[in-house]
Order: C-alpha cells, then sequence, then structure tokens
C-alpha cells in the first residue's frame, strides 16, 4: 500500500514541474506577444470578433485577442480567466477605432464614381496594366 502511494505522489509531482515548466515557457513566449506552444486550442473558445482565440495549458489559460477594432494582445492566466474580463481595455481600441472611421469619412469616395479600365496595349501573359480614375467632385 505505502508503494502505490509514494508512485500516487511522484506522478503527481511530475505533474506539477511539467505544469509549471510549460507556464514558465508560455508566460515568457506571451509577453514577447507570441503564442503559446504547451497549449490546446479550445473549439469552443473562438470569438467571432475578428479572430480572437482561446488556448488551455496545464493549469493555465492563454487568450490571443485580435479584434476588428485592433485590439491584438495575448493575456495569460489561470483557467478561471475569461474573455470578459477584458471588456474594458476592447471597448477603448472600439472607440478609438471608432473615432478614426469618423475621421477618415471625409476622405472615403463613392464607388459609383470611380472606374476601372484595363489597358489594351499592355497585356501580356505576365503582366497587364490598369488604370482607375476618381472621378469624385472634389478629386
Amino acid at each position: 500500500m505505502k508503494k502505490g502511494i509514494k508512485i500516487c505522489f511522484i506522478i503527481i509531482g511530475v505533474i506539477v514541474i511539467l505544469g509549471i515548466v510549460f507556464f514558465a515557457v508560455d508566460y515568457n513566449r506571451v509577453q514577447k506577444q507570441e503564442k503559446p506552444i504547451f497549449c490546446i486550442k479550445n473549439p469552443a473558445g473562438i470569438m467571432n470578433d475578428g479572430g480572437t482565440i482561446e488556448y488551455f495549458g496545464l493549469g493555465y489559460k492563454v487568450i490571443d485577442f485580435n479584434t476588428l477594432a485592433g485590439f491584438d494582445d495575448i493575456k495569460i492566466g489561470t483557467w478561471f480567466m475569461d474573455y470578459n474580463d477584458f471588456e474594458e481595455e476592447r471597448k477603448e481600441y472600439e472607440k478609438i477605432f471608432e473615432e478614426n472611421l469618423q475621421a477618415n469619412e471625409e476622405f472615403n469616395h463613392s464607388p459609383e464614381n470611380v472606374t476601372i479600365e484595363v489597358d489594351d496595349s499592355t497585356i501580356s501573359p505576365e503582366s497587364v496594366s490598369i488604370i482607375i480614375t476618381d472621378n469624385n467632385e472634389e478629386q
């Protein structure tokens, strides 16, 4: 009986040591904004926000944010860490993204006033020249 308990403690000890080593390696990778290598991708952890992915490690979780608004960050924490824990940071990026969109609205042109033509004299098996003309009134 004592032998079985000893083996059980050895197995648990090895798992804990591996967990610490795996966490240390992935933690250093996350600090450099690199994807973890000792994690598995959570199939249910792919968010519909532009490409955020959730990973599970041995006792820890990594969330690789990639939102349409430009929030591109990697976070590491416990299994209890949640996507919504970083809502404030995501909202800040969304606010900046909206402001930039509104600021650039004056430079957007109507596609109906843009013409695209192929220069017939330049067609070859390797290339072709295309002429794009912006016929908007401001131009």
